[in-house]
């Protein structure tokens, strides 16, 4: 049935929606996970307490035996109890955004940055980039990320189909937090 307005047809229509429940506006406008998704956490332990002294300059005879060098290069620096209390917390911030993108498939480094800068982390601690090209030349889907907490503490790991990984350890001898492998 309509209405006759000034030489138009006005037609009025309702929608009832049935079995929505009480959602609050911004859960109307999330989007729902769409996979499942696996979260594997890795934590290192506390070490000894070290100063800044603990960085020190070895002396060496080159040429360094390659499989040595990339051994020294995975070492670790010892955790504090405070930059591990750090590095736990910031795990525990980040996992549901990284949840998230997984269940979404959202496999893009701007996603992937801000879910961690978005948990209160700045830019500039974080880092995130595709993982490398396979033999064929295909890109996987997925991301790696790092976050540098302080002086030693490293929260690392990677968002891929099924899957989120969480590690927490020290900064790399050189200061750094990058994985080498995924």
């Amino acid at each position: 049935m309509g209405l006759l307005l000034g030489g138009a047809l006005v037609v009025a229509v309702g929608v009832l929606a049935v079995g929505c429940g009480a959602r609050t506006p911004a859960e109307q406008a999330a989007p729902r996970p769409t996979a499942a998704c696996a979260t594997t956490y890795t934590v290192a332990d506390v070490g000894e307490p070290v100063g800044p002294t603990s960085l020190r300059v070895e002396v060496r005879e080159l040429p360094l035996d390659p499989a040595e060098e990339d051994r020294r290069r995975k070492l670790r620096l010892p955790l504090s109890a405070r930059d591990h209390a750090a590095a736990l917390e910031a795990a525990g911030r980040v996992r549901p955004a990284l949840e998230r993108l997984c269940g979404l498939g959202e496999f893009g480094l701007t996603a992937a940055r801000e879910a961690v800068t978005g948990a209160g982390y700045p830019a500039n601690d974080v880092y995130v980039q595709p993982f490398p090209p396979s033999a064929d030349g295909a890109t996987p889907p997925g991301v790696a990320y790092t976050l540098h907490l302080g002086d030693r503490a490293c929260v690392t790991g990677h968002v891929r189909p099924g899957q989120v990984v969480i590690d927490v350890d020290g900064a790399t001898r050189d200061g750094s937090c990058a994985k080498v492998s995924y």
